[in-house]
């Protein structure tokens, strides 16, 4: 994933494990166009990446990965393993998921903004 979103995701996951509530928002590389209007809502990616894991649903995010536009949605299953499940914004289908941890983020985040600073030089 992108930095910003890593970014955003890791705050996220790890002010949902403490029971804290969290914004929607959008995010994109520089590099990316602007965020069209999704064809999906965003609680009906919600609602399809909840189903998908059976889980609570702790936050989403409207992103640009992988050249087309998404939801990233952080949902906690009964067990309280924590799944990033990917929702195509055009068709509603869920393009991924990877079960991961605040900590994983958290390095991925690194990763990627180390990746971006070395990129800009």
């Amino acid at each position: 994933m992108h930095i910003q979103t890593r970014l955003i995701l890791t705050a996220t996951a790890a002010l949902s494990l403490t029971g804290m509530a969290f914004a929607q928002t959008a995010t994109k590389p520089a590099s990316a166009p602007t965020p069209p209007k999704a064809k999906i809502a965003q609680k009906t990616a919600e609602s399809t990446a909840g189903k998908k894991i059976g889980g609570k649903v702790l936050s989403s995010t409207y992103e640009f990965e992988d050249g087309r536009w998404q939801y990233a949605v952080m949902v906690k299953n009964a067990k309280g393993e924590l799944y990033e499940v990917e929702v195509n914004a055009t068709t509603g289908k869920v393009m991924d998921t990877e079960k991961t941890t605040p900590g994983a983020e958290a390095k991925e985040a690194a990763a990627d903004k180390a990746k971006a600073a070395s990129a800009g030089k």
